[in-house]
């Protein structure tokens, strides 16, 4: 009986990883500039990709998330550290500390960015937050 060799190609979750720091860094470059690179973001993104921060209404759709991004970059600077990327499947799970120079109250918030990847693209991102820690850094600023 002949064993037949398995030919082994680049591993995805490399492709998964390098997306997400890549989305990363565009997004903190959009917040920074007030949405001058929106377009750079948005090409992460599938065209009916559907974004979610917990406890606020869904962005359906590309142009949604594009309108959702620009008011937010309009009033947010943001800086987001990496803490640690976790693969499972097509998801990617980020831990995040955010340091938004709009907080009311020097601080970190502690984030999760769970993106669902297809084909290379962002179909659906999840933003979770611990409100308590968002209402105690920026009381009157809600996203």
């Amino acid at each position: 009986m002949a064993t037949k060799k398995m030919e082994i190609g680049t591993a995805v979750s490399n492709d998964q990883i390098r997306l997400a720091v890549a989305y990363s860094e565009a997004l903190d470059r959009c917040t920074r500039t007030g949405g001058s690179n929106i377009d750079e973001v948005m090409d992460f993104f599938a065209e009916d990709a559907v974004r979610i921060t917990v406890g606020r209404d869904p962005a359906v759709g590309k142009a949604a998330i594009k309108d959702s991004f620009l008011r937010r970059s309009a009033r947010l600077d943001q800086v987001v550290e990496l803490k640690g990327i976790d693969l499972w499947g097509d998801m990617v799970i980020c831990r995040l500390e955010r340091k938004d120079t709009t907080h009311t109250e020097s601080g970190l918030e502690h984030h999760l960015r769970i993106l669902l990847v297809k084909e290379g693209k962002i179909k659906n991102l999840t933003v979770v937050v611990d409100p308590d820690e968002d209402n105690q850094l920026k009381p009157d600023v809600h996203d």
